[in-house]
């Protein structure tokens, strides 16, 4: 598999904006997901405001919110945009040449590799959940954890503060608690996203802080500003707001969401 120029490992809120902004300006971006099922899937409605132009806003319908048709919805828009790629398979470790990151080995086989890796790993590494007496390593319910993954980052020496979350229950799912790990404040810099133990690796989301679904995107924005002026592709992180560029007609046009697309839930 060629190299992309972004490889980011999560497709939820933050993992997926950046993506989608990537992509909008022409970087050829690797967006790998668990389940192509989950992407960009909400624990609940998500509710306005949202940040102005994010995949976020565009994906979001006052007439149906229902979780699923917001998934679909934004995997639509993704699925849209030629320079991305996104992929199901399961993160199991760091591809290392000397210091730097050039990728990550799948459980599938096949490396995927990228000049630079993002981990927008969510609430997955090292994850149990709590739904009455039953414990399971889940980062969400029926998503399972990324525990091969969160071993070889302890091998490598990073360090990880323990948090939790709780999911309120809903008419058609239960209640449910998460216990995960996220990065150490000290292992991660804030401005610039970047894991300071290793070279080319970045990291955004609720694996370094928490917020809600706008902060979660607002973040995926910010970090893509930032890998924008490395990548020589835009000014310095906070010069000019991130312009939202036009594409064709139909990525911004809302698919049709109804009982045909009900199997992406």
């Amino acid at each position: 598999m060629a190299a992309y120029q972004v490889l980011i490992v999560g497709a939820g809120f933050s993992g997926a904006e950046a993506a989608f902004w990537l992509a909008q300006k022409g970087v050829r971006v690797g967006l790998l997901t668990q389940s192509l099922d989950a992407v960009m899937m909400p624990f609940l409605p998500p509710k306005p405001p949202f940040p102005p132009g994010s995949l976020l806003e565009r994906a979001y319908d006052p007439k149906d919110e229902r979780v699923w048709a917001f998934h679909a919805r934004a995997k639509y828009l993704l699925e849209g945009l030629r320079p991305l790629h996104l992929f199901q398979a399961t993160a199991t470790g760091l591809l290392l040449e000397g210091n730097r990151v050039v990728g990550v080995r799948t459980w599938e086989g096949p490396p995927a590799r990228g000049e630079k890796v993002v981990l927008a790993v969510g609430s997955f590494l090292g994850a149990r959940l709590f739904l009455g007496g039953v414990v399971e390593e889940a980062g969400r319910l029926s998503e399972a954890s990324y525990p091969d993954l969160y071993e070889d980052l302890e091998a490598l020496g990073f360090r990880f503060v323990e948090r939790e979350g709780e999911v309120p229950e809903t008419p058609s799912t239960p209640g449910y608690r998460v216990r995960y790990l996220a990065f150490h404040p000290e292992e991660w810099e804030e401005g610039t996203f970047r894991l300071k133990r290793l070279e080319g690796l970045y990291a955004v989301g609720l694996c370094v802080r928490e917020g809600d679904y706008a902060r979660m995107s607002e973040e995926g924005q910010r970090l893509a500003e930032h890998l924008l002026h490395e990548l020589g592709e835009g000014p310095p992180p906070g010069v000019l707001p991130l312009p939202f560029p036009k594409g064709p007609p139909h990525l911004h046009e809302k698919p049709p969401v109804g009982e045909g697309v009900a199997h992406l839930a």
